[in-house]
């Protein structure tokens, strides 16, 4: 058994791993002829002897604001007195002071526990990650900050003592966060005690948000996680909301509110890319709530992580093998620049618009291109591709979306995952240089991340370009 271990981090990032570990539990309601994949390379199942049954928990630790958790405590399932709420004669002696109002129990869970029929899910009744959550998680999964609170208005930015004066929206505060009052609490209890779960893990997705502070948060842990477990394999997953790079004329959309946005965005991806094997930008589509952008991309969570868990061992790969598929040995091209299924590339770098010099008319250069076949019925004259086209092909059982999944996202089953790696990285790490070179004056590590953009871009260039030194420097 080869377990990978989910990090998630952030509300949005706790949504898109509930969809994932709700179709887990499908897999679960599978007979055995129609078993598709190995549970237990994602969830852990703990067996009762008495009875004769296992039970499932995910390998998961989840990281939110307090009450991002909605209804849902650390130990609903195993004590009834994590809430002072419907406990009142058991604390009838001491005194209690009220934080927040109760958060009612959503109806779909309300259901999920009485055994009957479940209401449709919406956008009202979806607010919180826990609202559609099936499988019940061990307490060791549930991380909490202490000082910041949800805020249902904003939910991808926690509140600091829910005073409405100061919002987790700087990779700075996330970083300090999680250096300064979590690294030791957390890499000593609870992820120790999920690694002990595992025989043989294989390696880990952490998934987050990078506009905010969690991006901050996330790599500070991601540091540290490397050092923890150096010869494992991680994937990491950012989700990026437009900007004014995904606009005709960037620059011209600048304005003063965007610089802390970006400054997280760029520091944010820079170090998850230099800590993991590879790194999935995922494009949060603008009007959707979080419940909508995690049913929308999940099949590409679903598909990568159902090639390493599926139970054909001859179709089966590792996520060493993904990893040498996309960036065939170079470690400094593991961005993920297209995830395409169809006509929709889910990759945020399709959304930026074209540096000023870039080959617009022959098209990015494509570095790589490998594609997971979702598809049960298989061409019957396949041949196995060419090792010199850089082509590299896998195959795994069709998508089993949840019913929790919106309808507009889950009616495709079978289906292709194109990824790619191919120059237009390179538009993203010269935009963001540019940035740097305008705007950032006075921060300490300017020249730093001048450096590293300038080394990324590189990484993505193929052929001969023009002298584009802008001498803003001197501006």
């Amino acid at each position: 058994m080869h377990e990978v271990v989910t990090i998630s981090v952030s509300q949005r990032a706790n949504h898109l791993n509930t969809q994932f570990f709700n179709i887990q539990e499908g897999y679960l309601q599978l007979s055995k002829e129609q078993q598709v994949n190995d549970s237990k390379i994602f969830l852990n199942p703990t067996v009762d002897k008495v009875s004769r049954t296992v039970s499932f928990t995910p390998r998961a630790l989840l990281w939110d604001a307090r009450t991002g958790n909605g209804s849902l405590g650390t130990y609903q399932y195993s004590e009834t007195q994590d809430y002072h709420f419907g406990n009142e004669d058991r604390f009838k002696d001491q005194t209690i002071i009220k934080t927040h109002p109760k958060i009612p129990k959503s109806e779909y869970q309300s259901a999920l526990d009485a055994g009957t029929p479940l209401p449709t899910l919406s956008r009202e009744n979806t607010k919180y990650w826990s609202d559609y959550s099936k499988l019940i998680y061990g307490p060791s999964s549930f991380n909490i900050l202490r000082d910041w609170y949800h805020d249902v208005e904003n939910p991808n930015q926690p509140d600091f003592q829910n005073l409405g004066e100061r919002k987790f929206d700087r990779y700075s505060i996330g970083y300090d966060e999680f250096t300064e009052n979590y690294l030791q609490e957390f890499f000593d209890g609870n992820l120790h005690t999920e690694l002990e779960k595992c025989d043989t893990l294989q390696g880990l997705n952490l998934v987050s948000d990078v506009e905010s502070g969690w991006g901050g948060f996330s790599s500070a842990l991601l540091l540290e996680l490397r050092n923890e477990l150096p010869k494992k394999t991680v994937f990491s997953w950012g989700f990026n909301e437009d900007d004014p790079f995904t606009n005709d004329s960037p620059m011209k959309g600048l304005s003063k509110k965007w610089l802390p946005i970006i400054s997280n965005k760029l520091r944010s991806t820079i170090n998850m890319m230099l800590e993991s094997d590879l790194y999935f930008p995922l494009y949060a589509s603008p009007g959707l709530t979080n419940w909508e952008t995690a049913g929308e991309n999940c099949r590409i969570l679903d598909s990568i992580n159902a090639t390493v868990s599926q139970s054909n061992l001859e179709q089966r790969k590792t996520m060493d093998y993904l990893t040498t598929a996309v960036t065939l040995g170079y470690s400094s091209r593991n961005m993920i620049t297209g995830m395409v299924i169809g006509n929709t590339d889910y990759s945020f770098c399709s959304q930026i618009a074209p540096f000023k010099n870039s080959h617009k008319h022959n098209g990015a250069h494509v570095f790589s291109r490998s594609f997971i076949d979702r598809r049960s019925q298989m061409c019957q004259n396949h041949s196995e591709p060419d090792p010199q086209s850089k082509i590299i092909e896998m195959r795994t059982h069709r998508y089993f979306p949840s019913d929790t999944i919106p309808a507009e996202f889950s009616r495709d089953y079978e289906f292709a995952l194109e990824l790619k790696s191919s120059e237009k990285s390179r538009d993203i790490f010269k935009h963001w240089n540019e940035f740097v070179v305008r705007y950032f004056k006075n921060d300490n590590d300017r020249e730093e991340l001048k450096n590293q953009l300038s080394d990324y871009a590189s990484a993505y260039e193929s052929g001969w370009y023009e002298d584009e030194d802008s001498g803003d420097d001197d501006m």
